[in-house]
């Protein structure tokens, strides 16, 4: 996802990364939350990205459709989407996956399977 030019395949994103990041900073300042804002900051990066997509291009079902892709958490589901957020659903599988990972790799929670067995 970070090899991804939003702001020229989506002229309407911004890029509020250190905007977004001393928020998250702001949140999880103690030194044990040190990994939370990079990951946070990824998230709402392309959380804010979806809602900018949505409110510019979406329409009702569209936006059901792509509810329904992220609850079954499928990439074949992309191609149930609309075209303008064909980019945007596998960013934000990879972007889960990545962090899922990284918490692997730290030995703690694994709340992002559990978001997607719920």
């Amino acid at each position: 996802w970070r090899d991804l030019d939003f702001n020229t395949l989506l002229p309407y994103a911004k890029e509020p990364f250190m905007k977004l990041y001393f928020w998250d900073l702001w949140i999880y300042f103690e030194p044990q939350y040190a990994h939370a804002p990079k990951t946070m900051t990824q998230l709402n990066y392309i959380i804010s990205i979806i809602e900018n997509t949505d409110d510019a291009y979406g329409t009702l079902g569209e936006g059901k459709l792509f509810t329904e892709a992220v609850q079954r958490w499928n990439i074949e589901a992309v191609h149930t989407l609309p075209d303008y957020v064909q980019l945007l659903y596998p960013t934000l599988l990879d972007a889960c996956n990545e962090i899922d990972d990284d918490m692997d790799k730290q030995g703690k929670s694994h709340c992002v399977r559990y978001a997607k067995e719920e």
